[in-house]
Parts: C-alpha cells; sequence; structure tokens
C-alpha cells in the first residue's frame, strides 16, 4: 500500500474545513498553526522512514549502520612509490627527508637509503592522500632541503608513485553497507569459502577497487587467485600499492589454510573502428560516443566476459545514429583473468 505525504496546501484546505465552525478571524491563525505542525511531523515521519534502510539513510545513520556490520568508509590513501637519488657514493638520504612533486606536494622519505654508483632506490610517501599525489614514470622530484652529498632531484622509478585515492564516495559506501546487510540477512555472513566474499574483500582492502576476477584453482588444487578491478585507473589495472593493501587485507580473513594469491588482471584492448556522418562528426560527438563505450566497456567486469557488437552499437546509439562501425565486426570473448581495457578508437 503506498502512501503519499499531503502538502502543507493540503493540510491548510483539509483543516479549514475541519474548523468551518470557528469564526473567520479565529480560524486562520489557528488553521496555519495547525498545518504547519502538521507538515513538520509528516516531515520527521518521512526522515525516520529513510534512516530505517541503509539505502536511504543519511550519512550520521549511515556510519551507525555501517558500524553495525563492519562496513567502515574506505578513508583517502596517500600514494607511494620509489625513487631513484643519486650523488655521492655514500652519502645517506634519511627518512623524514622531504621532496617535491611537479604538482606542488610533497613526498616524505619513509626509509634510509644509502647512495651507490648507480644511485639509490629510496622509498617515498606522498604527506596529502588523494589522487592528485599519483605520479608516473621518470617525473622529477627535487629535495626540498638540501641534503649532503645527494644531487637535489630525483626520479620516479619503474611502478611510479601509485596508489593515492579519494575518500569512498557516499554512493560507493552506501553499495557496500547495503551489499554486507543482505548477505547477513541471506547467508548469515561471509563464509570465507565463497568467491563473492573474495569480491568483497578486495573491494574493502583499497578505495580504487571496483570489482575484482575470482578463480579458484587457477594454481593448482586449493589455490584461489584474486585479480583487482580498477575502473578508475589507467587500464583497469591495479598499481603495486592496491596489490598489496588487497593482498594483505585477504590474508587476515581467508580462512585459516588458505592459499589465495592476488594478481594483476589481463587487460584486453578493444579496438573499435567508427565512421561517423560529416553532419555529427564533431569533437563533442566524439568525446560523448568514447565515454558511452567506457560506460558499456568497464560493465562486463566478470570472469568469462563477452563483448557484444550490440552492446556496442547501443552505446553508440545514445549519441548518434549516423555511424558504421567497420570494427570490430565479431563478438569479442574473454579468457581467463582477463578485463576489457580502455577502448582504442580509430575514426575513419
Amino acid at each position: 500500500m503506498s502512501y503519499e505525504r499531503p502538502t502543507f496546501a493540503e493540510l491548510q484546505a483539509r483543516i479549514d474545513v475541519d474548523l468551518g465552525a470557528f469564526p473567520a478571524s479565529l480560524r486562520g491563525p489557528l488553521v496555519a498553526a495547525w498545518a504547519r505542525a502538521c507538515h513538520g511531523q509528516h516531515g520527521y515521519l518521512d526522515w525516520i522512514a529513510a534512516q530505517a534502510s541503509p539505502l536511504t539513510c543519511e550519512l550520521e545513520m549511515l556510519s551507525t549502520w555501517g558500524a553495525l556490520y563492519g562496513v567502515t568508509r574506505l578513508e583517502a590513501v596517500p600514494a607511494e612509490g620509489a625513487i631513484l637519488a643519486t650523488g655521492t657514493t655514500g652519502a645517506v638520504v634519511l627518512a623524514g627527508d622531504s621532496f617535491s612533486g611537479p604538482n606542488g606536494l610533497a613526498y616524505e622519505v619513509t626509509e634510509a637509503a644509502t647512495i651507490t654508483a648507480t644511485g639509490a632506490r629510496v622509498l617515498v610517501r606522498c604527506q596529502v592522500a588523494g589522487e592528485a599525489g599519483n605520479l608516473s614514470v621518470g617525473q622529477v622530484l627535487t629535495a626540498t632541503n638540501p641534503i649532503a652529498g645527494v644531487t637535489g632531484s630525483a626520479t620516479v622509478m619503474v611502478g611510479g608513485i601509485s596508489g593515492g585515492a579519494e575518500l569512498e564516495s557516499l554512493d560507493d559506501w552506501r553499495i557496500r553497507v547495503a551489499d554486507e546487510w543482505a548477505t547477513v540477512v541471506a547467508d548469515g555472513g561471509r563464509s570465507g569459502g565463497r568467491a563473492a566474499d573474495y569480491r568483497w574483500w578486495a573491494k574493502s582492502a583499497h578505495p580504487s577497487v571496483t570489482g575484482a576476477l575470482v578463480q579458484p584453482g587457477a594454481l593448482g588444487l586449493g589455490t584461489v587467485l584474486v585479480r583487482p578491478i580498477c575502473n578508475a585507473l589507467p587500464s583497469r589495472l591495479p598499481t603495486d600499492t592496491v596489490l598489496t593493501d588487497v593482498r594483505d587485507y585477504i590474508a587476515m580473513r581467508a580462512p585459516a589454510g588458505a592459499d589465495v594469491r592476488v594478481a594483476s588482471p589481463i587487460a584486453t584492448p578493444v579496438p573499435i573502428a567508427l565512421d561517423l556522418s560529416p553532419v555529427v562528426d564533431s569533437a563533442p560527438t566524439r568525446a560523448a560516443i568514447e565515454s558511452a563505450l567506457v560506460t558499456a566497456i568497464f560493465a562486463n567486469s566478470a570472469e568469462a566476459s563477452v563483448l557484444t557488437l550490440a552492446e556496442l552499437d547501443a552505446a553508440v546509439a545514445t549519441v548518434t545514429s549516423q555511424y558504421e562501425r567497420l570494427a570490430p565486426t565479431a563478438d569479442i570473448a574473454l579468457g581467463p583473468g582477463e578485463i576489457f581495457g580502455l577502448p582504442s578508437l580509430t575514426w575513419v
């Protein structure tokens, strides 16, 4: 049975009828006061009803729901990685020394390192949490203060400075709380032996993880191979930091004796060639098509997914129908451990 909350005007009209026997000079103020009180009560009842479910509650109550089911909001994470420092052999970069990145952020050395003839691999962590701290291979950092015997600039090494992520969005947190709520109600909790449990743990380990492939027995009898998927990162692939966090998180929760391995998925490119009609071929149209295709491709996050031509055409059709698809010419199927990478678009 559905219920529609009455508007303030409707409440006024009802109460005015109820107080029809009162003198007009008295009825007006009474109607207004009573209608305001009733309208406030209806609003409060609406608010109470919304708090009764993690799907609709406000942030404060979502924190309560999350605490009840052990699903805390994932905090922002600082980027970490290694830089190559050079200088005089024997010079030392101490823990606590600082470098400034090209993004203007400070990176603190986490472990002392000694310069050799080929330099030193120095581990650093961004002092500000979030995606802004991520740096790619080859970018140059500058020592905040001179370090005796050490060159003033250092280069980001292979693997980059990565893993920086923002505070988990409210919608993503709400989905995780509701997912755990449904699991507890339906199954009594996480058994630790199901693929869904490993996917859940992977998503709970780091805010960059949006899903995971789970392959029981992939590396032998009794093994479970977990491959985190990070839709917001380049090629959807996890960084080394993300893999480490997922590995550590699962190790603390997997059943005793479980042989769990964590590795990056294999990104399969999606080459797409489109011939747009000159009437609609513009930069905004191309950008909108690429965005629609990314959404369609990223929706395929399960083992052995198949990206159909119909899915691709439906995505492009949300932007324009004036095009011809030249590639691909057949559905694209994934193998074990594979995910679809970003589309490689060619405009003919």
